[in-house]
């Protein structure tokens, strides 16, 4: 029984750590897509401004007193680069929300492996709260995503029975010891 519990805690463990590095990457890409979507919801008017020897297009905001505040770009050397201009930075309403629901998805996954992490048991009732809640999670990234995610969603929700008959079978081998 010991020997079961650690191998839970140690691919917890792993998968918690991957779960965490996928977990800051998607919202780094969120926050990509996020600005991306504000800023062509915006449409901002753009002027030209001359930086260095070369002038770029860049994105007004407003005027506050005799200053001028522009939208920020990057600018390499004498190089101007309006980053509006790329079409792969060009995200919808759908991709941001996508995004979004991912996130939350993510991060009930982690929850529930970092308690499986701790705990070594997935026969606890803390566990399968979780794991419900990832399973809801995964229902509101299929209204998004379409049928995988609704998969996802089933899937999670018989492993949540399972896990909650193991745990009503734990409680009744703990009572009669």
């Amino acid at each position: 029984m010991e020997k079961h519990t650690e191998q839970i805690r140690r691919f917890s463990t792993v998968i918690y750590i991957l779960l965490k590095i996928a977990f800051v990457a998607v919202i780094v890409v969120g926050a990509v897509e996020a600005i991306s979507w504000f800023m062509s919801v915006l449409a901002l008017h753009t002027e030209t401004v001359i930086v260095g020897e070369k002038s770029i297009e860049v994105p007004f905001l407003f005027e506050l007193g005799d200053f001028k505040i522009y939208m920020p770009v990057f600018i390499m050397g004498k190089f101007g680069v309006d980053l509006s201009n790329f079409d792969f930075l060009k995200f919808s309403f759908g991709d941001v929300l996508r995004t979004a629901f991912t996130i939350v998805a993510l991060a009930h996954a982690k929850s529930v492996f970092r308690a499986l992490r701790d705990t070594g048991s997935p026969f606890r009732e803390d566990v399968v709260q979780k794991f419900k809640r990832l399973a809801i999670a995964l229902l509101c990234v299929g209204v998004v995503t379409g049928v995988v995610g609704f998969l996802a969603a089933g899937i999670v929700w018989v492993l949540c029975l399972i896990f909650d008959y193991g745990c009503a079978l734990q409680n009744e081998s703990d009572t009669t010891l």
